[in-house]
């Protein structure tokens, strides 16, 4: 079986205007929230794919991310570059982890599960089917087991 947490970013800082988007600090709500996911990780990855946007790497570093592998593809967020990411993962690992952005986490949770989910910042879903990662292409069933907030 594999499972697929999708992680949305915690909250992010506004505070510097003059920052770039990649850039953006987690908030101090988000420094909360990320560290708040660990005791809700409702798996043990053994991989984490992860945007290289500070508030991204930030989430994942704090919710206990190891090994963490940085996916310059999934920022800004975008469903077809998340697809390609699973499109790469070896069969051997089953539990897999990726922490990016929506719009394209919401996308990709619809395109897999076939249901239409919101991602709040800090928000979770796991995706679980049988087969290869690349299963979802032959429109494998892939069903939602469990949503954190």
């Amino acid at each position: 079986m594999k499972a697929l947490l999708l992680v949305r970013h915690a909250k992010s800082s506004w505070r510097h205007k003059a920052l770039a988007d990649l850039y953006r600090p987690l908030s101090g709500r988000g420094y909360r929230q990320a560290l708040g996911i660990r005791a809700r990780l409702p798996i043990e990855p053994e991989l984490w794919l992860c945007s290289p946007a500070v508030r991204a790497y930030s989430t994942a570093l704090l919710a206990g991310a190891a090994p963490l592998q940085l996916e310059p593809a999934l920022y800004p967020g975008d469903v077809n570059a998340c697809l390609s990411c699973l499109d790469g993962l070896p069969d051997s690992l089953s539990r897999v982890a990726m922490v990016s952005h929506n719009p394209g986490l919401e996308a990709l949770a619809e395109r897999l599960s076939g249901q239409s989910l919101v991602l709040k910042t800090a928000e979770m879903v796991l995706l679980c089917w049988q087969g290869e990662w690349q299963s979802w292409r032959m429109g494998v069933q892939i069903t939602p087991i469990r949503r954190e907030d």
